[in-house]
């Protein structure tokens, strides 16, 4: 049952009883999870939209929806006098779980998008809850596999190759030589006499000289006898060099299955230590800038700066480190790393979103704003990042501003730990729309 069937079960959209408008609607569908997988940025403010049937009716996205649905469905404005909602974003999450279902960048975006916001309840995704609950948790799960695979955290189970029939070991050379009597009885009748009775009918230019006739026969045979001889010794060496021919050509094509199969998995053992170096050498990497607390991108340990900018920047440096789809661990880790640095600087309570967003603006730093990622400038919904990289230039925050524009409550409390994760998520789906580009 398609994610469209189960909306329409919830009772979310309003089609009436003419099948062929859902026709129309999975076809939409289907077009708009094609606009999604060649403009990957799409996917984020598509999540958005999945989360929260809140999302402002004249978004961007929503109107790219509709243009997409009157492309199929010409009289939707006639069934449809206000633009419909529930109808343009049961599709966008059809399109969504198609764009994303097996392909681990797509669900590592709707993943890191959706983390934050649904763990810390800024969600409103109504009747459509389980629906999209289940998105997420694939995603998720779609995402984190194909991340602890790279990273080397999970053994692969290994592929046997079939068996081929014809390997080097168990192919035999075989060669036919064999002249059989009657191939040559004749040459040899023609020189013996002009008759031999174990050859039926007239023999072609036969020794016109009985043996009787010695010299004279004698004289004929020896020739003819010489041909007949020639004739075998070639036949049986054409012979040969057929079967040796058929032989070697089928042994050198083993030989070079057998070379081209060893060949790719020498280069797959390559690639493999590769990434198990790679992978290695990335934990060792992490581990020594967790224990470090050490900044390179302010350039000083995070306990000289103001807890928010040391916060962002923490999660700036980790994402530097690891690849854009790395396993959830990876957040943790700059989790516990974060506790650490609040341990130090003795921050035990948690604060209200909105403090932290203040505090980035009296405490503005250019390094930081250079390496967010540019904003998202569609006048849709906007990421938490794009607001954090606003309050880095000195841009003034407001709750109410925060609310409309990222659809999160200013008065959420977060640990410094909670923010740090939130922020690197929302970086690592910047990433994995670069890679999907």
């Amino acid at each position: 049952m398609s994610i469209l069937q189960d909306l329409l079960n919830l009772g979310l959209l309003e089609i009436g009883s003419d099948d062929s408008r859902f026709e129309k609607m999975q076809s939409a569908a289907s077009v708009l999870t094609k606009r999604l997988k060649e403009e990957p940025a799409l996917l984020i403010p598509a999540t958005f939209v999945t989360l929260d049937e809140n999302v402002d009716e004249d978004a961007p996205i929503y109107i790219l929806v509709e243009d997409i649905v009157i492309a199929e469905w010409k009289t939707l404005r006639n069934t449809h006098t206000n633009r419909p909602r529930q109808l343009l974003r049961s599709i966008l999450i059809e399109a969504l779980a198609s764009a994303s279902d097996g392909n681990a960048e797509a669900s590592g975006v709707v993943w890191n998008t959706a983390a934050a916001l649904l763990r810390h309840k800024q969600v409103q995704p109504g009747k459509a809850g389980n629906v999209v609950e289940t998105i997420v948790r694939q995603a998720c799960n779609t995402a984190e596999l194909e991340a602890i695979s790279r990273a080397g955290m999970a053994e692969q189970p290994s592929k046997k190759r079939k068996q081929e029939k014809a390997t080097i070991n168990e192919l035999v050379l075989e060669f036919d030589s064999e002249i059989e009597e009657d191939e040559i009885v004749a040459d040899v009748a023609r020189s013996a006499g002009p008759q031999f009775t174990p050859v039926p009918g007239d023999l072609d230019d036969p020794n016109p000289h009985w043996p009787t006739s010695a010299q004279p026969w004698s004289n004929e045979f020896t020739p003819r006898m010489a041909a007949a001889l020639v004739k075998a010794v070639n036949l049986g060496t054409a012979r040969l060099s057929e079967g040796l021919s058929e032989n070697l050509t089928d042994y050198i094509g083993a030989l070079e299955k057998r070379l081209l199969d060893q060949l790719r998995d020498a280069e797959k053992l390559q690639n493999e230590l590769m990434q198990q170096h790679l992978s290695s050498r990335m934990r060792l990497e992490v581990l020594w800038w967790s224990e470090s607390l050490y900044s390179p991108t302010l350039r000083g340990g995070y306990r000289d700066f103001p807890l928010p900018i040391a916060v962002v920047a923490a999660a700036i440096d980790l994402s530097k480190i690891v690849p854009a789809l790395a396993p959830a661990s990876v957040c943790y880790v700059l989790g516990e790393t974060v506790l650490h640095l609040c341990r130090v600087v003795d921050v035990k309570k948690k604060q209200r979103l909105i403090s932290y967003l203040q505090g980035l603006t009296s405490s503005a730093r250019p390094e930081i704003e250079v390496l967010l990622p540019r904003p998202m400038l569609d006048g849709g919904r906007l990421p938490l990042i794009d607001i954090v990289g606003e309050a880095c230039t000195g841009a003034d925050i407001t709750a109410e501003a925060l609310r409309s524009r990222a659809g999160i409550d200013a008065m959420l409390e977060l640990s410094p730990a909670e923010f740090a994760m939130w922020i690197f998520r929302d970086l690592q789906a910047r990433r994995l729309i670069e890679e999907l580009r």
